[in-house]
């Protein structure tokens, strides 16, 4: 019958020439096996791999997709807030990651080790994309603690008084330029640019013998530019390394724009060209590059790595200041109350602007908690920083960690967590004068601003001291009100913080 034979032909096309196909497809089509192998890795990650047991979002349990998005939109250190809120303690942020935010695993992923046990290396992911022989950033043990000691000299309390008179040169000039573009009050003044001019300008004196004149000039150095280009890329890298290399590679052309890339190869030249110009002279001060020049003229350094290692110096010491001062200027127009209180206590503690020296200003605690808070609130390197847990496994938050995985502390999401904090959302510097009960249960060590352990930052003595004499000074100069619209804070972070202006009016102190 027709209709039996239609239905008969019609079955025979659909079930032998289907089981067909399907064989041709797995045996022979190039792009089904890479696609059944990564359905085999998504699934095994997901609940096989040995991280399958921490808790964290399924697409980022699966694939490095959700925290290489993190990076590249540049909201990594809120997203890992709220993922900790969520789901506590110790979260898993990608297949082969753990992010930790209880104060005692400062020590136990980044402190100090005892002899022969095996230390955190540093993630390679987080200096993806830098070139050349090894730099402070990105040494092993041995050789960081060797450049270490070399800078030791530089930032050490003998040198931090005979640098003394140039940072309060530098400090002065700030003020007297400050004073200058605020017209006593009626012009607003982006303090954030002013802020980098002089710890650029200060820190470029110490490391290659000469400032960027940025005070002066009252305009940002071609380098100062081409550094927040840098740290973009490096965003991007970071973001890029943790998927496969042939993906990496095609990333690497399609995401960076050659603008970046050409920007990274004129930073290169300027460094070079501000090192053989120091090279020349003996430093008037104990500076960070005296011990790194005997070093590459006695044939321990390259000259490679002598610019390499003076690039994150002039970056880590400037920008990070620069950063924690916009911070805490911002916090204190936000806070009536704290900047009635600080303004007693510097006004109250120095007759004149010369009086506020580092030895005076050190004695300030309530400036000292209102840092502190700042540091918190606002840390000026929020990124987590990866350690990569050694041979054999270690144990962390009590629990096994196997070899290979990598583990950090998000700096953000430890300082504003509730499980740390009491009221970790609000900016009270009382948290710090250890007077207040209600703040007694607050885990102060949580806040590690400057990292821990044996890499943790060597010029910390010279930011607090920076900072203490610059808002000591600022508070002493001017009545500070702010005039940025909206909620300057809602940055983007991409290694460090994009900042917007911060627009603040300064008004000249009336004194009787």
């Amino acid at each position: 019958m027709p209709a039996q034979s239609g239905y008969s032909t019609f079955r025979h096309r659909i079930t032998v020439p289907v089981h067909k196909n399907v064989k041709d497809i797995i045996l022979y089509n190039p792009l089904f096996k890479p696609v059944l192998y990564y359905v085999y890795l998504f699934a095994y990650n997901t609940f096989f791999h040995p991280l399958s047991r921490y808790p964290g979002p399924r697409i980022a349990s699966a694939t490095p997709w959700w925290l290489a998005l993190s990076l590249a939109r540049g909201t990594t250190p809120k997203d890992l807030l709220k993922l900790h809120d969520k789901y506590g303690p110790v979260v898993r942020t990608s297949p082969n990651e753990l992010s930790f935010i209880d104060s005692a695993q400062w020590k136990e992923i980044y402190g100090h080790k005892a002899p022969g046990q095996l230390e955190f290396a540093k993630d390679e992911k987080y200096h993806s994309g830098m070139k050349g022989g090894p730099v402070i950033l990105n040494a092993d043990r041995h050789y960081h603690g060797y450049i270490r000691k070399l800078l030791a000299h530089g930032f050490s309390e003998k040198a931090l008084r005979e640098q003394e008179s140039v940072l309060q040169e530098y400090v002065c000039m700030l003020f007297q330029r400050l004073q200058d573009v605020s017209r006593d009050g009626t012009a607003t003044v982006d303090i954030t640019l002013w802020y980098n001019f002089m710890t650029f300008d200060f820190i470029g004196f110490l490391t290659f013998g000469e400032s960027f004149n940025c005070l002066n000039n009252s305009r940002i150095h071609k380098w100062i530019e081409i550094f927040f280009s840098f740290a973009k890329l490096l965003a991007f890298n970071q973001a890029i390394a943790r998927f496969p290399p042939p993906i990496q590679t095609l990333l690497k052309l399609w995401a960076i724009p050659m603008s970046i890339k050409s920007n990274i190869q004129a930073l290169q030249q300027l460094n070079t060209e501000k090192i053989k110009n120091r090279l020349q002279y003996e430093s008037v001060v104990p500076d960070f590059m005296d011990k790194l020049i005997e070093a590459y003229n006695s044939g321990k350094m390259t000259f490679e790595q002598l610019v390499g290692n003076a690039s994150i110096l002039i970056a880590a010491g400037s920008e990070t200041t620069a950063t924690l001062l916009s911070g805490l200027t911002y916090l204190l127009t936000r806070n009536p109350r704290v900047l009635r209180t600080l303004n007693m206590e510097i006004r109250g503690a120095f007759q004149s602007p010369e009086e506020i020296t580092i030895a005076r200003v050190n004695r300030c605690k309530y400036l000292l908690a209102c840092i502190e808070e700042a540091l918190r609130f606002y840390p000026p390197s929020p990124q987590p920083h990866q350690r990569i847990v050694p041979l054999g496994g270690a144990v962390i938050n009590g629990e096994y960690v196997p070899e290979g995985v990598a583990v950090s502390i998000p700096i953000y999401a430890a300082c504003r967590s509730a499980r740390n904090w009491s009221q970790p959302d609000c900016f009270i510097p009382e948290r710090w004068m250890g007077e207040d009960p209600q703040f007694s249960g607050d885990k102060r060590e949580a806040s590690q601003p400057f990292s821990f352990g044996p890499r943790n930052c060597i010029g910390r003595n010279l930011a607090y001291v920076e900072m203490k004499i610059i808002i000591a000074r600022l508070i002493w100069h001017f009545d500070i009100e702010n005039a940025t619209e909206g909620d300057w804070l809602d940055q983007k972070v991409y290694m460090i913080w994009e900042k917007a202006p911060l627009w603040i009016r300064l008004r000249p102190v009336q004194r009787g």
